[in-house]
Formats: structure tokens, sequence, C-alpha cells
């Protein structure tokens, strides 16, 4: 059995993953537990993230599963939210429903501590947010990086990113953070960034997919998404959008998904580039140690095969069809 905390800010692509993560869990087949969700500020503020992590969970039906707040993060360093993005609730107008799940009195890095301490070797995390809660883990206490199975994250960038002309979201939210967590000695750190989701595009026919599969669910994810296609659309003509988080989520479930190279990564914490992901191959730089693996390049087919099939196992045999022509 895989262990796995996922700490997030949901966030409408989170909200995808974390969805696509407890259908997987149900599975007995992936062997896969949830054992819990921790918040932190980043695509909305903690509070609201913190409330949508908890109606996450009730619409996938595992109020078992516990949230813990974690760190406000970007709003303390001036970090402004993007509604334009996510919708002022983070969820594109579908957070703000009453939940009756309540959050844990643990904080999120106590659990994160205390958890990984009692499971040594076990934990996979898998963050998907700015990395401020698991830096705070980091300096309270030095044993927690080696505790950890793996850490999958979200973030960085080799080429461009979506904030400056160098720098990615969520690395870029908390600088510091970041780079603590790159030299902190994670046995085993795989870096999803944009060069990577950045062929995980939904297109139209898959949201037109999502409509007419009819469930809950698939009305939910909907939903979700037409803040995001609002934007996409305004932004550069697209009415396809990138969905980042759940390529880091299907990694944990097929590695396959992503193609990656050994590198060392640190992040800039302050100047004109701040927040951007500086990575050396391994392969360009002989002589240079590895402290991460980076994806370099998505299956973009076999993701959406893997997400959709797992979130709607009754509609397989629509899903291959509707994958096989969107993504030939």
């Amino acid at each position: 059995m895989r262990r796995l905390i996922i700490d997030t800010d949901p966030g409408i692509d989170d909200a995808i993953a974390l969805l696509f993560l407890c259908a997987a869990a149900a599975a007995p087949a992936t062997r896969l537990q949830i054992d819990g969700v921790t918040t932190v500020g980043g695509n909305a503020d903690l509070d609201q993230v913190t409330g949508n992590a908890l109606r996450l969970l009730e619409v996938a039906g595992r109020t078992d599963i516990g949230v813990y707040r974690g760190s406000e993060g970007r709003a303390a360093r001036g970090r402004e939210f993007s509604p334009d993005v996510h919708g002022a609730d983070g969820l594109g107008g579908e957070g703000g429903r009453t939940v009756t799940m309540r959050e844990r009195e643990e904080s999120a890095v106590d659990f994160l501590l205390s958890h990984t301490a009692a499971h040594p070797g076990e934990v996979t995390l898998l963050t998907l947010g700015p990395l401020t809660n698991v830096a705070a883990a980091v300096a309270a206490d030095p044993a927690f990086a080696g505790n950890v199975r793996s850490l999958v994250l979200m973030g960085g960038a080799e080429g461009g990113g979506n904030m400056t002309q160098w720098a990615e979201f969520n690395l870029w939210c908390d600088p510091a953070a970041s780079e603590a967590v790159f030299s902190a000695g994670f046995p085993d750190v795989v870096m999803v960034g944009l060069d990577a989701t950045a062929e995980a595009d939904l297109t139209p026919g898959i949201g037109e997919l999502l409509l007419r599969l009819d469930t809950p669910v698939s009305r939910f994810i909907h939903a979700i998404t037409r803040t995001y296609a609002n934007f996409a659309f305004a932004a550069n003509g697209s009415l396809s959008f990138d969905l980042h988080d759940p390529l880091a989520a299907a990694y944990l479930l097929d590695p396959e998904v992503i193609a990656t190279a050994e590198a060392d990564v640190t992040i800039a914490v302050d100047g004109e580039q701040e927040g951007r992901s500086l990575v050396a191959r391994t392969g360009d730089f002989p002589g240079t140690a590895a402290n991460a693996r980076v994806a370099i390049g998505a299956d973009t087919a076999r993701f959406y095969r893997l997400l959709l099939t797992t979130l709607f196992p009754e509609s397989a045999a629509e899903v291959e069809r509707v994958v096989a022509d969107e993504y030939r």
C-alpha cells in the first residue's frame, strides 16, 4: 500500500487532481491510500482553499480523509491572487457552497512531521501549490526530508514561466521555501513543471465529453473548468487549456505519462529572475549531482486515458473513442 499526503491550494486543476486520486484510491488494484490533505494559500487565500478542500472531499465521498490547515504563504509576501484564472473562490464559482465536513485541529506542518515520523520511508508527498508548508516542516525537523519516501511536486519550468518570463506560479509564490525544499535532501524528488504540463491540454472535445457523461463529478469538473476556458480564450484565443496538477497526480499511478531527465535544480530567491527554477541536466553538465528528476514531456493521450477512465470507469469505451480522436 502506498501512503500519500496531498499538499494543495485548490484551485481548479488541484480540484481535478484531488477527485482523480480519490477515485484511484477507491480501486483496490492501485494500492493507494490517501492519509491526509494539507492546505496552503496559493490559488486563493487560506480560508478559501481550506474550505475548497473540504468541499472536494465531500464531492468525492471521502469525508474520512483529514484536512489540515497550513500557511497563508504568498499573501504575506504581497503576491496577489488570480481570480481571472481560478475564479474569486478558486473553483470557478463552485467553491462557496456550505460544507458539513470540518478540518482537523492539528496544523499542516505538525501533521506532516508526525505522520512521516510514524511511517518513515512509506509516505509519498504530492505538492500541488507553493512549497511553504514543506519548507516549514524541513526547518522544524532536519529528519523530515529523510522520512519521506518520495516528493512529487507540480511546479517550476526548465523553459519559460507563467508568472514572469522565467518563473512558474507555485515556485514564484514562495521562492525561499522552494529553494529550501530542493536543497533539503529528500531521497527522491520529481518536478513536474510547465515543460510537461504544457502538453496536457484539455481540448474542447474532452470538455464536451465531460458534459455528455452527465455524472455529478463530470458535471462538476465541466462547471469549474469554464473559468479556465474563458481565461484561455481571453489570453490567447485558445479553447484548450493545460491541466497542470492532474498530470503530477497521474505520475503516481503511471510514471510513463511523463518523460524525465536527471538534473540539479536550484531556485532564484531574489532579483529579476526571482522564483526561476534553474535546471542543470546531468547529461549536459558532466559531474553535476542530481537532486531531482525533471519532467521534460508528457504522453498526452496516455494521461487523459488514465485520468478519465479512473474518474469514470463505467464510461471507458466512450473515453477511449474520444481520447483517441482528440490526441491522435
